[in-house]
């Protein structure tokens, strides 16, 4: 009973993260302390019983390429942005990007601050030259910083890696992305892992892709002929959502598609990084990880350059087309659909 008890109570805090802005939770949260408690409570329980945690993957990632001894490019001393290295040639994974040979790593969303705990523990924190920064709406010292991370109280350009495991949560999630690029050094990562049913899925025989962003005019006709056929699809679908996080029916590989996602992203100035490795993986039943760059400056969002409304790719529009230059922020916001559980 008091398991189910933490069920019940974990699925509504959910849906309450997911339907309302981040500065609403983090009131609820300040006003009753324990629901916080109650909703990582839950997640525990319910990461329990899944196949993979992303964020085991992502302290992996950390450890391995955080051992990769760093070859700068630059000149020593040099401060414009994270050290750039070399990738050794017999090793398949990059070393981590640094600032004056430390590695600058910020957990957006952290919940009970594992990834910080787990490195510090392990001594990763000081073998490997880490500095961490952890942040929720709740949470106790050392690890956790109190912040809405709409806001994030770090300087510009102060951070190497920016993590976002399963935090985009709230109506608001695009100023989360905003924020991350924000407080990135120039060509830092940004690691983002979500759960595969917010995502559209896949075209099938010339179907457009549910939740794609821009290009209206073009898509108007289409959309008067296909209204009603696409909310029974819509319906249909949300039911497979439904079914996947609650009662583990999983989405398939090829039924999940990110580029609309990824699309937004570029808007605010994230490339997701290039060849040889692949770093959009989809291989996971139930999440999708995904490694971005801070490589263009954005053309949306509050990140753009005041006074020049087509800046982008440093004061160039090569990179965007009109679609992404009149992308409206309201349909952007739908392209990750929020998770939301059937009465029982």
């Amino acid at each position: 009973m008091r398991q189910k008890l933490i069920s019940a109570r974990f699925r509504h805090l959910n849906e309450t993260l997911y339907t309302e802005p981040s500065a609403k939770a983090e009131s609820l949260f300040q006003q009753n302390p324990e629901m916080f408690q109650d909703y990582h409570a839950g997640f525990r329980q319910q990461v329990s019983v899944w196949p993979e945690n992303p964020l085991d993957k992502f302290i992996i990632a950390i450890q391995q390429r955080g051992k990769i001894r760093p070859v700068p490019q630059s000149k020593p001393g040099r401060r414009n942005g994270p050290t750039q290295f070399k990738k050794p040639s017999k090793d398949p994974a990059n070393a981590l990007p640094r600032t004056d040979g430390i590695a600058v790593i910020a957990d957006l969303g952290c919940g009970d601050a594992r990834l910080a705990s787990t490195l510090t523990a392990s001594g990763d924190t000081k073998r490997l030259n880490l500095k961490l920064h952890s942040f929720d709406l709740h949470g106790t010292p050392p690890y956790v910083t109190k912040a809405d991370i709409a806001h994030i109280p770090l300087k510009d350009g102060s951070v190497d890696v920016a993590i976002l495991c399963l935090s985009l949560m709230g109506t608001n999630w695009l100023s989360f992305i905003e924020e991350a690029h924000r407080i990135l050094h120039w060509k830092g990562e940004l690691w983002v892992a979500e759960i595969k049913s917010r995502f559209g899925r896949g075209s099938r025989a010339g179907k457009p892709v549910e939740h794609s962003v821009g290009g209206k005019r073009k898509q108007a006709e289409a959309r008067k002929v296909q209204e009603i056929k696409s909310k029974e699809q819509e319906e249909a679908h949300e039911q497979e959502v439904l079914q996947a996080q609650v009662d583990g029916v999983t989405v398939t590989k090829d039924e999940t598609d990110v580029s609309a996602f990824v699309q937004v992203l570029k808007r605010r100035g994230f490339i997701v990084k290039p060849p040889p490795e692949t770093h959009i993986d989809l291989n996971n039943k139930m999440f999708v990880k995904m490694e971005f760059v801070k490589a263009l400056t954005p053309v949306k969002g509050k990140g753009k350059p005041e006074g020049n409304d087509r800046a982008g790719g440093q004061g160039k529009t090569k990179f965007f087309t009109d679609e992404d230059l009149e992308a409206d922020s309201e349909d952007e916001a739908k392209v990750l659909k929020p998770c939301l559980y059937k009465v029982r």
